[in-house]
């Protein structure tokens, strides 16, 4: 398995940087997102764990993002429609990790700046949830459980959204001006846009293909070691960010594993 990454940090990812402290970063869940079998609509924390959060919530958030979670100005709401384009399809995980990693964002941090402990940014999360009007069950959400509850919206699971990061399986196709990932399966949301891990490669190998087709750019980023006529007609896992156009989707990628030398 060979990776194709880019060994400088994505220029285009310091458009984002202004985002730290509005949970706007990228988020990992690639092919594992298929996966999640409970959803936040299953009941995945409860009324006395949301509480918790709350209290922590208002003494640690609220003073950004609002008493009433509305947000403010660049600083983005966390309900409504805002809140569930920037997360839906992803499990629990990705949000817990950028809360835990990046709030308060760096510019706002002093040595006496503590993190707190995993299960407060949890009972935060449940909070969030309840607002959203998540119903509340009968367990609490713990640490160990993120990776297996889905944030969805009521409509179910939905196309990634203009220029999100995403992940896609297929073959390696030359069209003459242009190459493109062929046969690919439907883009899914992912992470860690520069590198594919282990899982997300071993899943790769036994995908089942599917009909869409990118085409793909901007390889310049993955530095010049990367060919892809070296690629033409093997089986790839890309990385990149979706942008969808009348004439056709394309993906301008931040990596690229040849999964496999032939494209079955």
């Amino acid at each position: 398995m060979i990776s194709h990454k880019r060994h400088k940090k994505h220029r285009r990812l310091g458009s984002f940087l202004c985002f730290l402290c509005v949970l706007w970063l990228i988020p990992s869940v690639g092919l594992a997102a298929q996966s999640t079998k409970k959803t936040v609509w299953d009941g995945a924390y409860t009324q006395e764990q949301a509480d918790r959060g709350e209290k922590a919530y208002t003494a640690n958030c609220g003073g950004c993002h609002q008493a009433d979670l509305g947000g403010k100005g660049e600083i983005p709401a966390l309900k409504g429609d805002n809140f569930m384009e920037r997360w839906h399809d992803y499990s629990v995980k990705p949000l817990f990790d950028m809360i835990r990693t990046e709030m308060p964002p760096l510019r706002f941090r002093t040595p006496e700046t503590k993190p707190l402990p995993d299960n407060v940014y949890v009972d935060i999360i449940s909070y969030i949830f309840k607002t959203n009007a998540f119903p509340a069950g009968k367990i609490e959400l713990t640490s160990e459980d993120l990776d297996k509850v889905q944030i969805l919206g009521r409509n179910g699971v939905q196309p990634p959204p203009q220029f999100s990061l995403v992940l896609t399986v297929g073959c390696m196709t030359s069209r003459r001006v242009s190459w493109t990932i062929s046969s690919a399966t439907e883009p899914v949301r992912a992470t860690m846009p520069d590198i594919s891990t282990k899982e997300e490669a071993s899943a790769a190998k036994t995908k089942l293909l599917g009909l869409r087709e990118f085409r793909l750019a901007d390889f310049g980023y993955l530095g010049r070691g990367f060919s892809a006529d070296e690629l033409e007609g093997h089986r790839i896992l890309v990385k990149g960010y979706i942008i969808r156009q009348r004439e056709f989707d394309r993906i301008s990628v931040t990596s690229v594993t040849d999964v496999a030398p032939d494209c079955e």
